[in-house]
């Protein structure tokens, strides 16, 4: 090819994708497969929403709404914020590559936990801005080392709670210590994806701190507890100017018609939130509990999936399971060899995987079964 693309989008960390669900039953010959890499909620969604995406389907021969007026009128209601505050995105992928657009210019930095969500480096050095990663201490970001990276060409600091990809979290007293000592003309970014999936007394009420901090930006996605991966809308909360900013790249039309009407009903149903929460956290302590009688290691987790060792045996262990019709996500591709990040699912589909998954272990590792 003749053709050659600019040196340093070829120079970019390239995002692995699992394999889709029709490719797997293609390469394995199987007529069922379980999907458990990409942490989306497997319960359908409210059944009010899909509602509400039949009801407006005749509508969407007409131009979405560009403000979002809408949703963004019932987030502000939810939290008792300016609507001004808040802003809509394709996803939060598209909102965490506006505040990069905005405000990293060539020879600034980003700070970043190691490992963590590839999208944030990648929308980083797309403004030939550099990265400055701190490494994990035990599965945890490290508020003490992210505060000691920081340094004079640093525009934005990256937070994840819970973190992906190891499901910890961020507590106050380590909150409070990063913004507190963090300059504000530097951004806190503070990417909240699986939020919902939290006890109360683990959340930190970020929202309660705009008040008194200006240079804080708070990401939350309907792609996770709300089941509405595939519709693609997530939104940003922060100072009313850093969103002005925000909104002077953002593309018109940017979030779809029938993605705004399902966001709105899904807010209105507090109940299904937790209802999901409840059989996740259910579901969670069915993990550790079979996992722990095995003697298997893994990291307890404040989100919807549960990182699980499998040393040595880690890339057979992946295949065994793609074999017996399971996607899981290979540690390897996020960061952590030697380990598997699964979507915790159905009851009857964690049954299932746990029974094959303690099967193959023990017979990979070499270990009779308990």
């Amino acid at each position: 090819m003749s053709i050659k693309a600019r040196q340093w989008i070829l120079n970019m960390p390239e995002y692995i994708p699992g394999k889709t669900i029709d490719e797997i039953k293609k390469d394995y010959n199987l007529k069922k497969v379980y999907k458990l890499a990409s942490n989306e909620n497997l319960y359908d969604p409210d059944p009010g929403v899909i509602q509400e995406i039949y009801k407006n389907l005749k509508d969407i021969k007409y131009y979405p709404d560009s403000q979002c007026s809408e949703i963004r009128q019932k987030i502000s209601e939810k939290y008792n914020i300016n609507i001004n505050s808040i802003i809509i995105g394709n996803g939060t992928d598209q909102i965490i590559e506006m505040v990069c657009d905005s405000f990293i210019e060539p020879g600034r930095n980003i700070v970043i936990s190691d490992p963590t969500f590839l999208i944030y480096e990648k929308s980083a050095l797309k403004c030939n801005g550099k990265v400055i990663k701190v490494p994990l201490g035990k599965f945890r970001q490290d508020a003490e080392k992210l505060i000691a990276s920081v340094n004079d060409k640093t525009k934005v600091l990256f937070l994840t709670n819970p973190h992906n990809p190891t499901g910890t979290n961020i507590n106050y007293e380590e909150f409070d210590y990063i913004i507190k000592n963090l300059k504000n003309d530097i951004l806190l970014v503070v990417d909240e994806a699986y939020s919902e999936y939290m006890a109360e007394e683990d959340k930190v009420d970020t929202v309660s701190y705009l008040s008194r901090y200006n240079n804080i930006v708070i990401l939350r996605t309907f792609s996770k507890i709300y089941g509405l991966a595939g519709l693609r809308i997530g939104y940003g909360i922060a100072d009313s100017k850093v969103i002005s900013a925000l909104n002077r790249i953002r593309l018109p039309f940017n979030v779809n018609f029938i993605a705004q009407k399902a966001a709105v009903k899904a807010l209105e149903n507090e109940s299904y939130v937790n209802d999901i929460k409840n059989k996740i956290k259910e579901e969670k302590n069915k993990y550790y509990r079979v996992l722990a009688e095995d003697s298997i290691e893994f990291i307890k987790s404040h989100a919807n999936f549960i990182l699980i060792r499998t040393g040595r045996g880690s890339d057979v262990i992946v295949e065994e399971l793609l074999k017996k019709g399971f996607i899981v996500r290979p540690g390897k591709n996020i960061g952590l060899p030697g380990y598997i990040r699964v979507t915790i699912a159905l009851p009857d589909v964690n049954d299932i995987f746990l029974a094959n998954f303690i099967e193959i272990f023990s017979s990979i590792m070499g270990r009779e079964k308990a």
